[in-house]
């Protein structure tokens, strides 16, 4: 009898333990995924944040321009992505913030696909730097953000880059005539051939960008772009920029079109090369075949400057 009491009292408490373990657990597993959840809604709310900052940076001006640091309350990371899928590719941003001595879970990316952001991929630091710059391919396509966190240190650059950098008062970029002055940790930015100990190098002949191994090619603006950016983030960028150019050269021809048979043909020998301009950047594959392109939007550009009455993209 007092076996089987023994045996009931015991089976009673282990079937309490049980079930009291799975309640517990239950209830420790809700928590961490509501903290975690909320963890990813901040984290997420926080690239919002700074998507909306970028936002009137970007737009409109026809000048470069720059604002203050973006500053977080905390070291933060910011993860650059770019996509080529769609018909202009995508845009999108992640935020990591640093809580006590460990990463929060990235939150959900803000995607854009009217930016174009030049960066490393991944940025860490309690402030970021930001200006902007238009480009044109002869029209102006879009304004393009340039942002970094590293300390840069350009040496010898052409004058036209070295007014810019002073004008705008690029923060954490200096400029020096000797690498060796340049302050510690800086990302030295010299020109081809000049001085081996540089990170990055610039062959302003040759339109291009060397880093981490490899050479990207650049146009106008985008000079920035190859030096601020990883080259993978560069490639796929510009790549994004040409679908845009694509699209607008189309307008433009539409547009010429139109114009054309208002005004006994003014502007009609700009449609021919629209159309190749159109075809030409839609099917680019890699930054090098941005020369190519560029020697057709200048033609472009000086044949519309030669318009007076019928200009269909310059003042």
């Amino acid at each position: 009898m007092k076996n089987k009491k023994g045996l009931e009292f015991s089976f009673g408490w282990l079937f309490a333990l049980v079930v009291g373990a799975a309640i517990l657990f239950l209830a420790i597993y809700a928590a961490v995924k509501f903290i975690s959840s909320e963890q990813t809604v901040q984290e997420t709310e926080a690239a919002k944040q700074l998507e909306t900052i970028l936002t009137p940076i970007e737009t409109g001006g026809e000048e470069a321009k720059a604002v203050a640091p973006i500053v977080f309350p905390a070291v933060t990371r910011v993860y650059n992505n770019c996509s080529t899928d769609g018909n202009f590719g995508e845009q999108s941003i992640r935020v990591s913030t640093l809580f006590g001595n460990k990463w929060q879970e990235q939150g959900l990316p803000i995607t854009s696909y009217d930016k174009y952001i030049f960066s490393p991929d991944l940025m860490q630091a309690k402030e970021l730097y930001v200006f902007s710059k238009p480009f044109e391919m002869p029209f102006k396509v879009a304004n393009l953000l340039f942002i970094w966190s590293d300390k840069y240190c350009f040496v010898n650059p052409t004058p036209e880059i070295e007014n810019e950098i002073t004008d705008l008062n690029l923060k954490n970029i200096n400029i020096t005539d000797n690498p060796n002055l340049c302050p510690k940790g800086s990302n030295k930015v010299c020109n081809a051939g000049d001085y081996a100990i540089c990170n990055i190098t610039v062959d302003s002949g040759a339109h291009s960008v060397t880093k981490n191994g490899r050479t990207v090619y650049y146009e106008g603006s985008l000079i920035y772009g190859a030096i601020f950016s990883e080259p993978d983030v560069y490639e796929c960028q510009v790549k994004r920029l040409m679908k845009r150019t694509s699209e607008l050269a189309l307008l433009y021809n539409a547009k010429s079109g139109l114009i054309a048979a208002e005004s006994e043909g003014c502007s009609s020998n700009l449609q021919g090369d629209l159309g190749v301009l159109a075809m030409q950047v839609a099917g680019l594959t890699s930054t090098s075949e941005l020369v190519a392109i560029n020697f057709l939007a200048e033609g472009l550009s000086e044949k519309e400057g030669q318009m007076k009455n019928c200009k269909l993209w310059g003042n």
